[in-house]
């Protein structure tokens, strides 16, 4: 059994005058590869970057107010209702972020301080993942 009569190709498609079906495949497959290509950058951004301790510029303390946001849960797609939270916007190496700590970390913390931090800098782009925050 030929491997082209298993797996049809977007190619084969069209020589056999399937344009439609050539088209859908045609954008599953590129859907498909720029998944696993985002998925590739992003393992490769953090991969063997070691982490930094720093301090960490609290600039605010905001609440996110509660709202409705669309979530999946296993194959469906759900409204769901989010609970009001707090986040912290952060300065860390010259770059600003935003960041949501545990809520026992977030009641000790108050704006306009610097705490301690342990970080991990990207590669490739600005993106800083913090591992640690406040108690190191």
């Amino acid at each position: 059994m030929s491997l082209h009569k298993l797996i049809s190709l977007p190619f084969t498609l069209l020589n056999r005058g399937q344009l439609g079906g050539a088209g859908v495949l045609f954008f599953f497959y590129a859907v498909l590869i720029a998944c696993i290509a985002k998925a590739l950058f992003e393992i490769a951004n953090f991969a063997g970057v070691k982490a930094q301790t720093g301090s960490a510029a609290v600039i605010a303390k905001r609440a996110v107010p509660a709202h409705w946001e669309w979530q999946s849960r296993g194959r469906f797609l759900t409204r769901i209702y989010v609970k009001e939270y707090e986040i912290l916007d952060l300065i860390i190496n010259g770059r600003t972020m935003t960041y949501r700590p545990i809520p026992w970390i977030m009641e000790r913390t108050t704006s306009n301080t610097t705490e301690p931090v342990q970080f991990k800098a990207a590669r490739f782009n600005n993106k800083v993942q913090i591992i640690k925050f406040k108690y190191l």
